[in-house]
Order: structure tokens, then sequence, then C-alpha cells
């Protein structure tokens, strides 16, 4: 399964790596988008209850759980615009399984630091605060293994470095905690005889903008997945004698789920041809990622809103599957980074470029420097 990854590292300038990241294509093949839908729709819909290590296991046999590993590692060997679909069919079908951590984060951080990558077992990422916990880390207790990280005493050439320790799931220390969704979310304290390697900060702050950029992409898929069920909801249900989308209030609600839903789209998708062409190292791919959280984030806010108006008083209850579309939704808009800590790096920015540079930023984009470093930093430096 062969991939167009485009270039690695970064283009040679601004303008360069804009274009080439415009034209990239994020068409996948028909026929592995069909397969990918057909594996999901066994876990979606009403009469099921979507077990995430079943998923994991389908979507393993059919050689779609690791896809943008290498090869000769037991990976597929595939690019972004595959596990951009992956993670887009997935969150519109409200079908949850830890692929973006797993394939997307934690995959690359093993192998930068040169960790074996062959287990074809789920992982998490657990980024350890100034006290030796991690907090609130995404299915803690539900993964085969967890990739801590934490801040490293010595320094590399770019700065202070970081150390990983490859941990199996039931040797370490796990609280769990309430969370938004089903996914399952703790506190994880790594056992004491962790073995920790060394790994270069570049490699750690590019797997936040991998994880931030995933977050954005499943939430886009989730608000599609939103839309779709206020059209179907809105056409099948009838109100005083009329179906619901002949209100003209339901269907300027729909509209504005399908409308911030395209934009969110467009700013995704621009993100995951960054990551295509550059691997997220280019010198837009923080403004890139930063661009598609914020708008993805304001569409989710909207699409959750207006999808539980049209859907009324059934849109809460267990039994209507839509709680599996907006509830992940929401908690993926925290993780990576919250809307407001991207909102305020695009601020910054558009602050630091002042008036002459406004139209700019908006038309050509930005150089945004450190974004993922300043999150880290949040987390384990406690600042």
């Amino acid at each position: 399964m062969n991939a167009e990854n485009g270039v690695d590292g970064a283009a040679g300038g601004t303008g360069e790596a804009a274009e080439t990241a415009e034209s990239a294509g994020l068409q996948i093949d028909e026929d592995l988008e069909s397969m990918m839908a057909g594996v999901l729709a066994q876990f979606s819909g009403p009469t099921v209850e979507p077990d995430p290590s079943a998923v994991w296991r389908s979507l393993s046999e059919v050689g779609v759980g690791r896809l943008t590993a290498p090869e000769d590692g037991g990976g597929s060997g595939a690019g972004w615009a595959e596990a951009s679909a992956l993670l887009r069919l997935s969150a519109a079908a409200g079908v949850a399984a830890p692929y973006a951590e797993t394939d997307l984060v934690v995959g690359p951080v093993r192998r930068a630091a040169g960790l074996d990558d062959s287990c074809a077992g789920t992982a998490t990422l657990a980024v350890l605060g100034p006290d030796g916990r991690a907090r609130r880390v995404a299915w803690a207790g539900a993964t085969d293994t967890i990739l801590f990280v934490r801040r490293s005493p010595a320094a590399d050439g770019d700065g202070p470095g970081f150390e990983v320790a490859d941990v199996e799931t039931v040797s370490a220390q796990i609280t769990p905690r309430d969370g938004i969704s089903a996914v399952p979310t703790g506190d994880v304290v790594p056992p004491d005889d962790a073995r920790w390697t060394a790994v270069h900060a570049a490699a750690v702050e590019t797997a936040v903008l991998r994880g931030a950029l995933a977050r954005a992409v499943q939430c886009v898929g989730a608000a599609e997945g939103m839309l779709e069920s206020a059209i179907a909801h809105s056409t099948e249900r009838n109100q005083f004698g009329r179906a619901l989308a002949k209100f003209q209030s339901v269907q300027n609600l729909v509209v504005d789920i399908a409308a911030e839903t395209v934009l969110a789209r467009a700013a995704v998708d621009q993100a995951v041809a960054d990551a295509m062409v550059t691997g997220l190292t280019g010198p837009l791919s923080g403004f890139r990622v930063a661009v598609a959280r914020s708008v993805a984030s304001q569409a989710v806010a909207v699409a959750v809103r207006n999808a539980h108006q049209v859907h009324g008083a059934i849109g809460t209850t267990h039994e209507h599957t839509l709680h599996r579309l907006t509830l992940p939704a929401v908690q993926w808009r925290g993780e990576f980074g919250s809307a407001a800590f991207w909102d305020a790096v695009l601020t910054d920015a558009a602050l630091a470029g002042g008036m002459d540079g406004a139209w700019p930023m908006v038309t050509e984009g930005t150089t945004v420097e450190g974004a993922a470093a300043a999150w880290l930093d949040r987390v384990t430096l406690g600042e």
C-alpha cells in the first residue's frame, strides 16, 4: 500500500512550501476507502455497541491498523492522505479506536528514539508533568502499551531534550478519570523500573503537531457525521403534519452545520497536505495546524449545538447514536492543546505581524515558531 508521502523535511522557502502543499493530492484509492468504510460499518449503528478492541483487530486484519508505519516494520507504508481518510471515516461513523495515538503519534516517536515499533498492539502517549504524572491521558488503561515522555536533564543541540519509556500498560499506575465521551481517560504514572531512552526534542514536538492535526481531522469527521444525522432526522421526522426539514428554522440550523464543516474541512485538508509534503516540519506547518485546530474547534461548537437542537430530546438519549459523534468531538477539542491555546497561537502571530502582516497572514500564511514546544512546556514544566 504505497502512499504519496511527498518530500521529507521542509521545503526550501515559505512560498515554495505553500505552493507544494496546495498541489498535493488528498484523494486515496476508492477501493481502499470503500474497504475502510465497510470495516467501520460493522461497528456503527444503533444496534451495535462499538468495542474498541474488536475495531482495532478488524483494522489490523485488513492492514490499516498501522497505516503509516514502514513496511519493513510491519506497517503498510501509507501516508497522511490515507491516515486522514481513516480518521475522518471512523469519527463520522462514531467508531472509536486508538488509531491516531498508535500509528500517528507513538509510532514516529518510537522510531526516532530507536525503539522497536514492530508491535501490532495499541499504544497511547503520556507526557509527564513536573510531578512525574501524566494527566487525563486518552485511552489510559485500554491500550497494550504506553509511551511515556519526560524532560531530560541533558540537553541536545537545539535545546532541552526528552526521554521516552515504552511500558506495558499492566505495569503502569493508572487512576481512571471521568471523561466527556466513552473513550477512557486517566492519570498515569510509569513504573519505577521503566527504561528511559533519549529522544531529540524535535521528534517530540513534531509528534505534538501530528496529534493536534489528527484531532482536527477527527473533529471534522465527527461534524460531517452530525450533519448527515441532522439531515436524515429532519427529513424523516414529522412535526405538525410536515417534515422538520420544511421548517426554515431547522433548515438554518442544518445549513450552519454544513457551512462550518466545509470551512473546517478546507483548513484541515491544507494542514494534511502540508503533512504529506513536509512531515509537519515546514515553515508553515505550525501555522496550518493552528488554523486547522482553531477552525475545527469552532465547527464542532456549532455542529454539536445545532445537531442537538435538530434532534431534540431524542438526541440526548443513550439509545440514539448522536452522542457517539458529539461527545468525542468535544473531548478532542481539548487534547494536544485546547481551542483557547491554538487561538492564542494565531493571535500572537497576528500581533507580531502588525497591520502590514495581517493580510499576508490570511492569504499566504506565516511562520509560527514554537507552538508545540510551548504546549510541552505547559505540560512538562507546569508553566
